[in-house]
């Protein structure tokens, strides 16, 4: 029996960092992250001898911001880890994505890839708490890529909320968790 596997793939970069995220994560221009990706998938085939005996449950794609690689690195990474690793027959494959770095050809390529998760980073449906946070979207962006998502076929999608933050008020989570 093979034991049970979770995998992490921690992709290191965002289009801006966020001044509360204490993640290794930064700005990276497309050559960068090219090389990364390179270096990642040799060093996915490398761990053959670490495979053995186990099977892949999940899989979940961590950063920074994962969606903001293209989509055909994701594809090709997730390729990569199919032939390394023995996948169970129904593995929770997940993606972090920020609201704005996705459109419809972006996100029907994550499930081509077989990824059938996403955890969709609003932290607020506040736009003023989402500007002091410095995120990147607006709680109308956030909505616009959410429903792109559920139009291409993600039904298993989480959000990521944060409370307690600086100036929030009871009312603001109140309306965030309604919204």
């Amino acid at each position: 029996m093979p034991k049970p596997l979770e995998l992490y793939v921690h992709i290191p970069f965002c289009i801006r960092k966020c001044a509360y995220c204490d993640f290794l994560s930064a700005p990276a221009e497309r050559e960068v992250q090219s090389a990364y990706v390179e270096r990642l998938l040799e060093e996915i085939r490398r761990s053959e001898k670490l495979s053995d005996g186990y099977e892949v449950q999940t899989v979940f794609f961590g950063g920074g911001t994962p969606s903001i690689l293209e989509a055909d690195w994701l594809y090709k990474i997730m390729g990569k880890l199919r032939k390394q690793f023995l996948f169970s027959g129904n593995p929770e494959i997940t993606v972090e994505v920020n609201p704005g770095t996705v459109d419809e050809e972006k996100l029907s390529k994550y499930l081509e890839a077989g990824i059938n998760r996403l955890s969709l980073g609003l932290q607020s449906a506040n736009n003023e708490e989402l500007q002091k946070l410095g995120r990147i979207h607006t709680w109308e962006q956030f909505q616009e890529s959410y429903q792109i998502a559920r139009a291409v076929g993600f039904h298993n999608i989480n959000l990521d909320l944060m409370s307690a933050l600086p100036g929030q008020t009871k009312e603001s989570w109140r309306k965030t968790l309604e919204k």
